[in-house]
């Protein structure tokens, strides 16, 4: 998606300390393509949606923890795709009926322990 069709104001910050290693998982692993803005402290993709996901580098002592207080839902017509290369670079997923019943949810983390919820667009 192009950044003309990213919707302004509209999406998630989440504040990493390693930037590249998050912009590599986030752009190959959940297949958002390349960040329509990307430095060396904040990278921006656009999710399928038209929302933005934004990486923001952060050195604060409250980055280091086992689970994050900001989760990302991200409905992507790739989830099959994302689920399969997620397992085959050992990031596990947990399915999560009870978000939305009937609706496939999927559970992860990011390198940083940061969760995130994947499910069909």
């Amino acid at each position: 998606m192009s950044a003309k069709n990213v919707r302004p104001g509209s999406g998630v910050l989440i504040r990493v300390a390693d930037i590249d290693l998050q912009r590599v998982f986030y752009r190959d692993l959940l297949m958002l393509g390349d960040p329509v803005v990307d430095s060396a402290f904040w990278v921006e993709f656009c999710a399928p949606d038209g929302s933005r996901i934004i990486l923001e580098k952060s050195e604060a002592a409250y980055l280091v923890h086992d689970v994050s207080a900001t989760t990302l839902v991200l409905a992507t017509p790739h989830l099959e795709a994302v689920r399969k290369e997620l397992l085959s670079h050992n990031y596990p997923l947990t399915a999560e009926e009870k978000l939305h019943p009937g609706e496939a949810f999927y559970r992860g983390q990011d390198p940083e322990g940061n969760v995130f919820y994947l499910c069909i667009q």
